[in-house]
C-alpha cells in the first residue's frame, strides 16, 4: 500500500488493457468504428456500429478488410489500412528492443523517445511519423533531461504505484533485463545519462525492430517508399516479434510506503498475468471486464455492471478502483488499483478479495454474457480513430507477428467459456 509518497517514477502504461464502467454497459452504447461506403472500407469514425445486448456484431464489422503488410529487405515491417476518400493520414513507428526493460542506467529510452517526439514503454518506444533515428540522442539537451526529471518527480500516485509494483514483482535478473526498471528512470538516473548513452541505444536499432503503420488516407506503395527512404539504411537482424533472452521471474512480495499524514492511500494488488501470445490473455481480458472499474465522480454510483464496483460504490469505499491487465513479451501483470481513505482500506479489501476469488469459481450466466458483450465493444472502440488503430496494429505486429482480423477477434471472445476464466484465475 502507498499512502501517497513523494514522487517515485512516471507510468504511461497504466491500465493499457483497462476496461471502464462505460464499456461494462456497452450493450446499450453506440461506438463509431467503420465507414460503410460502397468502396473499400477501412477503420474510421464516419459511421456507428452497435454491439447488441446478446453480443452480436454487425457483419460489416467482422468482415472488415484486413491490413496490407510489406516487409523490406532489412526486416522493417510496413503495414497500412487506408480508407478511400479520407483526407488525412496518420503514421506511427513502433520500435522494439528499447524501452525501460533494456535501459542500462535508467531513462535512456525515455530520453530517446522524447528527443524524437514519442513516448517510451517498457519494451518499446512509439513515435509519430518517420523521424530519423540518426538524430536520436544527438539532441538530448539539459533542458530535455530537466523536463523528463520534472515529469518523473511529479508523476501521479497511480503511476508511482505501478512502477513500485513492477519493481517488486519483477526484480533485476542476472542479465540485467528487468521489467522492474522504472518506466522513465529516476531523477538521479536521468541525470547520469549522457548523450553518448542515448546515441548508442539508437544505433543498436535494426530493421527487424521497426514496424511502421499508416492509417487514414493514403497509398500503401507510397508509404513503403517513404519508409524505405527513412529506415532502409538500418542494418538487418532483429525479430519481427519482439522477444527477450530471459523470462521475467514473478516474485510475490509486499511493499508499503507509509505516510500517516496523508488521508488517502493508493494501493495495488498484482498477480502474474499472461504474455501477448499466452492462451490466457483473452480470458484475463474478460476477467478484467467482469471486475470493471468505478470512480466516485462518474455519477453512476452503484448503477454499474460490475459486482465488485457495485459494492465499493454502495459503501463509498474508494474514490476510484479498476482492474488492470498488462501484457509483455514473456509475462504479464493482472490486478486491482484503487485509491481510498486510509480508514476504509480494510473494508475495501473485504469486498475486493472475494470478488477476485469468485473468478475462480464462476459467475452467473447473465453476468458472463454481459461481460462478453462489453469486452467486444471495448476491443472495437479501442480501434476507433486513425491514431488508435495505427497504434493497435503496430502493437499486434510486434507482439504476435500479424494483425488479427476483427472477425477472428470477435470469434475468440465468442468462444470463451466460464471454464476458461476459471482456469486463468
Amino acid at each position: 500500500a502507498c499512502n501517497h509518497p513523494p514522487p517515485l517514477s512516471r507510468e504511461r502504461e497504466i491500465l493499457h488493457s483497462k476496461l471502464t464502467n462505460k464499456t461494462m454497459m456497452l450493450q446499450l452504447a453506440s461506438k463509431r468504428i467503420l465507414t460503410t461506403t460502397s468502396r473499400r472500407a477501412g477503420m474510421s469514425t464516419v459511421a456507428a456500429t452497435t454491439v447488441s445486448s446478446d453480443g452480436i456484431v454487425p457483419s460489416y464489422v467482422s468482415d472488415a478488410p484486413g491490413a496490407t503488410v510489406t516487409t523490406l529487405e532489412n526486416g522493417v515491417v510496413v503495414a497500412s489500412l487506408f480508407t478511400d476518400g479520407a483526407t488525412s493520414s496518420y503514421t506511427t513507428t513502433r520500435i522494439s528492443g528499447v524501452g525501460s526493460r533494456h535501459d542500462k542506467i535508467g531513462g535512456e529510452s525515455a530520453l530517446l523517445a522524447s528527443s524524437l517526439g514519442g513516448v517510451a514503454g517498457r519494451e518499446h518506444i512509439a513515435l509519430s511519423g518517420l523521424p530519423s533515428l540518426s538524430s536520436g540522442g544527438s539532441i538530448v539537451s539539459d533542458d530535455l533531461k530537466s523536463s523528463l526529471s520534472a515529469k518523473v518527480a511529479n508523476a501521479s500516485y497511480e503511476a508511482q504505484m505501478m512502477d513500485a509494483l513492477h519493481s517488486t514483482a519483477y526484480q533485476t535478473s542476472s542479465t540485467g533485463n528487468s521489467l522492474g526498471s522504472a518506466l522513465e528512470g529516476s531523477v538521479d538516473s536521468i541525470a547520469s545519462v549522457t548523450e553518448g548513452d542515448v546515441v548508442a541505444l539508437a544505433s543498436g536499432v535494426t530493421g527487424g525492430d521497426v514496424v511502421v503503420v499508416g492509417t487514414g488516407g493514403g497509398v500503401h506503395e507510397k508509404l513503403v517508399e517513404e519508409v524505405g527512404r527513412a529506415y532502409g539504411g538500418l542494418g538487418g537482424g532483429g525479430s519481427e516479434v519482439a522477444a527477450v533472452g530471459e523470462k521475467s521471474a514473478f516474485i510475490g512480495s509486499d511493499v508499503r510506503i507509509r505516510y500517516d499524514s496523508h488521508a488517502n492511500a493508493t494501493i495495488a494488488l498484482g498477480f502474474e498475468g499472461a504474455s501477448w501470445t499466452d492462451p490466457k490473455a483473452m480470458p484475463l481480458a474478460l476477467m478484467s471486464t467482469l471486475l470493471g472499474s468505478h470512480t466516485s465522480s462518474s455519477g453512476l454510483g452503484k448503477n454499474v455492471a460490475s459486482s465488485m464496483c457495485q459494492e465499493v460504490a454502495t459503501h463509498d469505499l474508494a474514490s476510484s478502483i479498476s482492474a488492470f491487465n498488462l501484457h509483455y513479451s514473456d509475462t504479464g501483470l493482472f490486478g486491482i488499483l484503487a485509491t481510498a481513505p486510509d480508514n476504509k482500506l480494510d473494508d475495501l479489501l473485504w469486498y475486493v478479495m472475494p470478488n477476485l476469488v469468485r473468478m475462480a469459481h464462476g459467475v452467473s450466466d447473465e453476468e458472463f454474457a454481459r461481460a462478453k458483450a462489453a469486452l467486444k465493444t471495448s476491443l472495437l472502440s479501442s480501434l476507433d480513430g486513425d491514431v488508435a488503430l495505427a497504434d493497435a496494429m503496430a502493437t499486434q505486429l510486434q507482439t504476435t507477428g500479424r494483425v488479427m482480423p476483427l472477425g477472428e477477434t470477435m470469434a475468440r471472445v465468442d468462444a470463451l467459456t466460464m471454464e476458461d476464466v476459471k482456469a486463468a484465475a
